[in-house]
């Protein structure tokens, strides 16, 4: 096996056995609460006792409710996203300033729409918005069949929308379904619920680049369409539209609503930015590994599987944070990842082996998986159910702009050995074109700018 499948196994034994204690946990807390409930009357050794109270088998059915839908949409999400930059790059051959132009697109699509899909949703019912992005999605997957331009500016107009409702509405449904459901109760906890959607959308992923890396772009788009059409089957909900005054403004001048949406807005940019420049990162410190010499084409569909078994390790390390610990809270946890997710980005700029970018960006997915699940759980303890939808959309435009900012000065180029530039072994120096000096230069300001959040996070935020 060459290095990149050596990591991807590593982590597959890795997730394996924080999933199986995990498990373990999982089981131990079901019979503490049956013993405490007096219900083991029934139990011998040996024997699970089988007979749940209400409280589990709301949140069993709850649970058999809302994650085949999420597996869905998130398998066609996980399909085709990867791959749009080689896609685009490699098989439409479209230079690296038309592609940051269709990515800006798709960013400025998202910002826009995230005014009002929210409350469209909050107002109208959060099922139908489901049903909506999923159309969305479709019909981004289908433009890529096209080498017509406008046509994939459009398509990347719609994939901006989609992905705008795909993290606003189905968040916002499960959380008010969980209060609705008073799930509380039970040992179905929120943060728990987060964890575990990070955990699924991450094997997901690994799938999902596993199956890409079989197949060349754009089959992955092809499959993905038909996973979306697939999951707009009707989910039940007792999400009812949300009729009742808003107090939008108070609560968006809340301290710690603007703490989480500054937050959001520079790690999550930050992650947008990686997603876009990781490829062409890679791709160049291979060159300068290679001396520009022919050598293997990366194999970025494993790549991505490992980058997504580093975040489902990140949701695995938050879920056993939770529930081993009781000073160990989201606040801290979000405050550490965003500081250690800094460290990531700085260290590729100083340390240029192919292997160490790989593995400074496996720590930042890490990050990645750890971020969400606070973050989520953070956002449903602050924000209420009647404006939720709406609030959620609205924090997702000042990451949108701030990605769109800094995709708009992207210029072409790539490491080069050739003619006058040259590497000095013993000082690690080298030149570089345009391109890879804009790379570094913005992975240097996300690094200082996650840093800004995190004294942020301690000084505002409070669990």
């Amino acid at each position: 096996m060459d290095f990149y499948q050596v990591n991807l196994f590593a982590f597959v034994l890795l997730n394996s056995s924080l999933i199986y204690r995990q498990h373990r946990r999982e089981k131990a807390a079901d019979l503490s609460e049956k013993i405490q409930a007096g219900e083991t009357e029934n139990l011998i050794d040996g024997d699970d006792y089988d007979s749940s109270p209400p409280e589990q088998d709301r949140a069993a059915t709850f649970k058999k409710l809302f994650f085949p839908v999420y597996v869905l949409v998130w398998a066609a999400d996980w399909l085709q996203g990867p791959f749009i930059y080689t896609l685009y790059k490699d098989e439409k051959h479209l230079s690296e300033p038309t592609v940051a132009r269709l990515f800006t697109t798709g960013f400025l699509a998202g910002a826009a729409s995230a005014f009002f899909v929210g409350s469209l949703a909050d107002r109208y019912g959060r099922r139908s918005a489901c049903l909506v992005c999923c159309a969305t999605i479709v019909l981004s997957c289908l433009s890529v069949l096209s080498d017509d331009i406008r046509v994939l500016f459009v398509g990347r107009a719609l994939g901006g929308l989609g992905t705008t409702l795909m993290y606003t509405v189905f968040e916002a449904w499960m959380v008010t379904e969980y209060n609705q459901r008073a799930l509380q109760r039970s040992s179905l906890k929120l943060s728990g619920i987060f964890g575990l959607m990070i955990t699924v959308s991450s094997v997901v992923a690994v799938a999902a680049g596993l199956v890409g890396q079989l197949l060349r772009p754009p089959k992955p788009h092809g499959i993905s369409k038909i996973l979306e059409a697939a999951s707009r089957r009707p989910v039940p909900s007792r999400n009812p539209p949300q009729n009742q005054p808003r107090t939008l403004t108070s609560k968006a001048v809340d301290r710690q609503i603007l703490t989480l949406g500054l937050a959001s807005c520079c790690f999550e940019g930050s992650m947008y930015l990686f997603i876009f420049f990781w490829s062409p990162a890679l791709k160049s410190s291979h060159a300068l590994a290679h001396h520009n010499q022919p050598s293997n084409i990366l194999p970025f569909g494993i790549i991505f599987a490992c980058f997504m078994g580093a975040m489902m390790s990140g949701s695995q390390l938050f879920t056993a944070a939770m529930a081993s610990t009781n000073w160990l809270t989201s606040r801290v946890i979000l405050q550490a990842v965003v500081t250690v997710g800094s460290v990531s980005l700085l260290a590729t700029i100083f340390f240029r082996n192919e292997f160490v970018t790989f593995w400074c960006f496996c720590l930042f997915e890490v990050c990645v998986g750890m971020y969400f699940p606070s973050m989520g759980y953070l956002k449903g303890k602050v924000i209420d159910d009647g404006n939720r939808a709406h609030l959620y959309g609205l924090l997702r435009i000042p990451y949108n702009v701030f990605v769109v900012v800094a995709l708009s000065l992207t210029q072409e180029g790539e490491y080069y050995l050739s003619g006058r530039p040259q590497i000095d072994k013993e000082h690690w120096l080298i030149w570089c074109v345009p391109g890879d000096m804009y790379r570094e230069i913005i992975f240097m300001c996300c690094s200082g700018l996650l840093l800004i959040v995190s004294a942020v996070i301690g000084v505002l935020l409070h669990d």
